[in-house]
């Protein structure tokens, strides 16, 4: 009796995994997510064109990958949906649209360094996701080559060094309390994910394997 509930359960889930209502609703999550990132390509790319610097570069390409990949990445087999994964996952991804430059401040070439390697790493971390790109925790199968054979998030790592970076050349309390906040938030994010990741064997041999979360060697 218990196999044929489970069987049960298994084919309705399967059902409504494929069910026209939930593709059309994905379809709508995709394309409006990916909106929201080429509007920011959009507004940082005018930004280049008036004032042309490798970062703000950078970080129109890092967006149009993030807005192409919303779009085409893969159906999760599982999202979690929790209000504390829902607040985690929104703070974690607006807060770098919160920070605002400091006037009359010059930038420093090691904070220039720090953030055009962030934003290296986020662009080849992205590549190597690709299609199993997400925002939500979720489940879309292990990627375990490139920069996630050095840490389990190395997106987050990646957000973590341009944070540095960017708090360097616009030194102020307020973008400090945004980098505190925007750090603490990626590291909910790491919790929620691996929570709901940890359910899949393949993922769990993937993280006794790959010891480190965000930076080697320490977590």
């Amino acid at each position: 009796m218990l196999e044929e509930d489970n069987k049960s359960r298994f084919s309705n889930k399967a059902i409504a995994a494929k069910s026209p209502l939930r593709a059309v609703g994905l379809a709508l999550t995709n394309s409006s997510l990916a909106a929201l990132f080429i509007f920011f390509a959009i507004a940082n790319g005018r930004s280049f064109l008036e004032n042309p610097r490798l970062s703000v570069f950078l970080i129109v390409l890092t967006e149009t990958i993030v807005a192409i990949f919303l779009i085409i990445r893969r159906d999760p087999e599982e999202t979690g949906h929790s209000w504390p994964m829902w607040i985690s996952t929104t703070c974690g991804t607006l807060a770098p649209f919160l920070l605002r430059p400091v006037e009359g401040t010059e930038d420093l070439i090691t904070g220039g360094i720090l953030q055009v390697i962030g934003f290296i790493i986020q662009i080849v971390a992205l590549l190597s996701l690709n299609k199993s790109l997400g925002l939500l925790p979720a489940y879309r199968g292990v990627k375990s080559g490139g920069l996630y054979g050095w840490v389990r998030h190395p997106l987050y790592s990646a957000y973590v060094i341009t944070f540095l970076g960017y708090l360097m050349n616009n030194q102020s309390v307020y973008n400090a309390a945004v980098v505190l906040g925007g750090t603490a938030f990626l590291i909910m994010r790491i919790h929620y994910e691996e929570a709901l990741l940890r359910r899949y064997d393949d993922y769990t041999r993937y993280a006794t394997r790959i010891r480190w979360r965000l930076i080697p060697a320490v977590w």
